[in-house]
């Protein structure tokens, strides 16, 4: 079953927003060249000004899926970037590097997939040395100009959505200012807009543009099975109802949370900007009123597998996995790096998906899934986190 632009969109993201508290929101959704973009909320609570299509965002880690097209064009990621590891190692998180520095991974957690934003800074070198110029400046000539992508890139911008913490309860405040750091950038610096996300989406399903086929198809090539679904060159690549293959990022930094979703054979582009952490649910109700809910998402009828109660850290990332009975239960949080904000959510019932992966019911967002590939090990928030052993 496809997907219509049949002119509801704009009621299903007021609802979402409503429903969620969502400050503001800009989203759009393209099916074979059909478009339709809406906008809802304020720029920041407390004021008036309304976010508009135009309105630019934090996209965050939607940024990876921009540095793996720049590294297609000027670098063989099949040739050694960093040690022994190639640039596809460092797109697809396989090199076995920590989240947040290029120091290997624990030993508990070697071999495994992980997530690591390091990974994408030694990418990131790896192109401007190759272009002979900075990272911006080359993302800039070789991807954003061609594609025209005027409000796309890594200054802040004029008159941007601002984002917005969980304050204690069940309040939200502002974010205070941020300056993304220079050397964060190929793993998430991008501020950019619903259209031009859109047109970069349309790109990557065959529209004009500085990369050709061959190289689309490598970055769409799978290079580890994780979580319930497979990870090619900074984007997921998972299998919807009907046998539709989806390929999409999620995106959260600084109180922003965003997604960019495609599916090939509907010359689908989805894009969904939110200013706030709470944007996670918003974004996961826009996805299943569209539709969009992958195979696996639901609860599962299998029986639970291995799940291993306890406490799991690594650097500023922990997770309490609780089971009681047939109810596993994750409680999450980590540091923001650009807010350096202690980020503490809810702890929210995981539920058999298939394959020993554990989520939320009926959702998308890869941010609420668990798995333990390992004993001692478990994978939350793709973070390989090893189990603190009292």
């Amino acid at each position: 079953m496809g997907t219509a632009v049949s002119g509801h969109l704009g009621d299903i993201v007021r609802a979402a927003r409503e429903r969620t508290g969502v400050p503001g929101v800009a989203a759009g959704l393209a099916v074979d060249g059909e478009v339709e973009i809406v906008a809802d909320g304020v720029l920041g609570l407390g004021g008036d000004e309304p976010v508009r299509p135009e309105t630019p965002f934090r996209v965050a880690s939607i940024s990876k899926w921009f540095t793996a097209s720049l590294a297609a064009l000027c670098l063989d990621l099949d040739a050694p970037v960093l040690g022994e590891a190639s640039a596809s190692a460092l797109l697809s998180h396989t090199a076995g590097l920590r989240c947040e520095s290029a120091e290997p991974l624990p030993e508990i957690a070697r071999g495994l997939w992980s997530y690591s934003n390091a990974g994408y800074w030694a990418a990131g070198e790896a192109c401007a040395a190759a272009c002979g110029a900075p990272f911006a400046e080359a993302m800039r000539a070789r991807v954003l100009a061609p594609l025209g992508l005027g409000a796309t890139g890594y200054e802040e911008p004029a008159a941007p959505a601002r984002g917005h913490v969980q304050e204690a309860g069940t309040g939200q405040r502002e974010a205070p200012e941020d300056a993304y750091p220079v050397a964060r950038r190929p793993s998430g610096g991008i501020w950019s807009t619903v259209a031009d996300l859109m047109r970069f989406g349309a790109h990557q399903l065959g529209g004009p543009g500085p990369l050709h086929e061959a190289a689309r198809a490598g970055l769409r090539m799978p290079r580890a099975e994780a979580l319930g679904a497979a990870y090619a060159h900074g984007f997921w690549v998972r299998e919807l109802a009907g046998g539709r293959v989806a390929l999409d990022h999620e995106g959260s930094v600084g109180g922003y949370q965003s997604l960019l979703l495609l599916v090939p054979e509907e010359r689908l582009v989805l894009a969904v900007l939110t200013n706030s952490w709470r944007g996670r649910g918003l974004i996961r109700r826009v996805v299943r009123d569209l539709g969009l809910v992958p195979v696996g998402a639901g609860p599962s009828s299998a029986a639970p597998e291995r799940v291993w109660a306890g406490r799991y850290v690594l650097d500023g990332s922990e997770a309490e996995v609780d089971v009681v009975g047939d109810v596993v239960r994750v409680r999450e949080a980590e540091v923001d790096p650009v807010t350096g904000t202690r980020i503490a959510s809810p702890a929210w019932r995981a539920e058999p998906v298939g394959g020993g992966t554990y989520g939320v019911a009926g959702g998308l967002l890869m941010s609420h899934r668990v798995d333990f590939p390992r004993a001692g090990v478990a994978r939350v928030g793709w973070v390989a986190l090893p189990r603190l052993e009292r």
